[in-house]
């Protein structure tokens, strides 16, 4: 208590005298909240059961603590109020993402079903969405037939973007890493469209995001000492739908589609793996190893080695963001459909790759 204590201390003082550095203090501080908790947060998990054993669709070898995201959470809420003054959007961020952390947790713990998911994110969207007055009102011209409003439509329109961006980091989160990457990624692209708009309250809090995820990197990769869990991926995947949201809507000059493509990565994989269960008339929130992280394992392709190559790929993505965000909406929409057309050729030739190397183990072993 004594150590927050002199740290609200600090921060108010450094908030008076320089105010420009509180950006960069807010993602420094979340980053120190952040990795001084893990230590403490890996007792608690071990002591509450919440430990990711190895076997099923898990590939690590060994029992491994979740709750990561409680230091991630932990960094963000209590930065927070120093660097905002608390309004509207400020406070419905805040207590609809405590509840997603909420939700995470208890799902770390006992597990819960996409139903539960479902109905709890729908109730923090809601506070999100009528405590701050914002939700998506326009898609742009996504077609090029002009700008494309939606109203009252856009309210359940949001409910569907949050709950696909938070489904879309939650089935990432398969290795070490990888999704606390992706996320970082995401984080510092969204911190420099903010800067780029004006916009200092997507610019404050996609620093103090990533500075928090970056706290927990550390200890997940690449030997992970614990998991991020579901509470990491339902509030990560939450923040990253708000800031989505607070970039693009209102009196602002990024196109929607500029989130799109900087998630690009995360939002194809689900919308595939979805497509492809659909097919195969299996629940489209079933659990299976059918994502691109495993299926360039099954190809061969190390671990670590997937991590760095995802890595990579979001990186391009948040680059080709920079390229095409003043274009109109229309016409990065055809290039991120260009750039998803490659990409599933691109998993369909690991698919060939994988099946090869089977029927070879077998004339092998015949």
């Amino acid at each position: 208590m004594l150590y927050f204590t002199q740290c609200s201390y600090t921060l108010k003082n450094v908030a008076i005298l320089y105010p420009n550095f509180m950006p960069y203090i807010a993602f420094l501080f979340a980053f120190v909240i952040s990795f001084v908790a893990v230590p403490s947060i890996r007792l608690l998990a071990n002591n509450k059961g919440a430990v990711a054993l190895p076997g099923k669709r898990h590939i690590h070898t060994k029992p491994t603590p979740k709750f990561g995201g409680i230091a991630i959470a932990l960094g963000v809420l209590l930065i927070s109020p120093f660097i905002f003054t608390i309004d509207k959007i400020i406070a419905s961020y805040l207590a609809s993402s405590a509840i997603m952390l909420i939700l995470g947790i208890i799902d770390d713990v006992k597990g819960t079903g996409w139903k539960l998911k479902l109905t709890i994110s729908i109730i923090a969207t809601s506070i999100f969405i009528f405590g701050s007055g914002i939700w998506i009102k326009t898609l742009g011209n996504l077609f090029g037939t002009g700008e494309i409003y939606l109203g009252i439509w856009g309210i359940p329109f949001t409910y569907l973007a949050v709950f696909g961006i938070i489904n879309a980091i939650n089935l990432i989160d398969g290795l070490n890493g990888l999704a606390c990457g992706v996320s970082a990624i995401a984080f510092i692209t969204f911190a420099a469209f903010g800067y780029m708009d004006g916009n200092n309250t997507v610019f404050y809090l996609s620093l103090a995001n990533m500075g928090a995820t970056m706290g927990l990197f550390k200890y997940n990769y690449p030997d992970a000492k614990i998991f991020m869990g579901d509470s990491g991926s339902l509030f990560i995947g939450y923040s990253l739908s708000v800031l989505a949201i607070l970039l693009t809507q209102g009196n602002r000059t990024i196109d929607p589609m500029v989130p799109v493509i900087v998630l690009g990565i995360p939002i194809f994989d689900t919308v595939r793996v979805m497509i492809f269960r659909s097919i195969n008339k299996k629940h489209p929130f079933s659990a299976d190893k059918t994502h691109l992280h495993y299926l360039m394992m099954r190809s061969g392709t190390p671990s670590i080695s997937v991590v760095k190559t995802i890595w990579l790929l979001s990186c391009l993505m948040s680059f080709l963001a920079f390229l095409l965000h003043s274009y109109e909406g229309w016409f990065m929409l055809l290039v991120f459909t260009d750039v998803a057309i490659v990409m599933g050729i691109f998993i369909e030739n690991l698919r060939a790759l994988k099946t090869i190397k089977k029927q070879n183990t077998l004339n092998i072993s015949s």
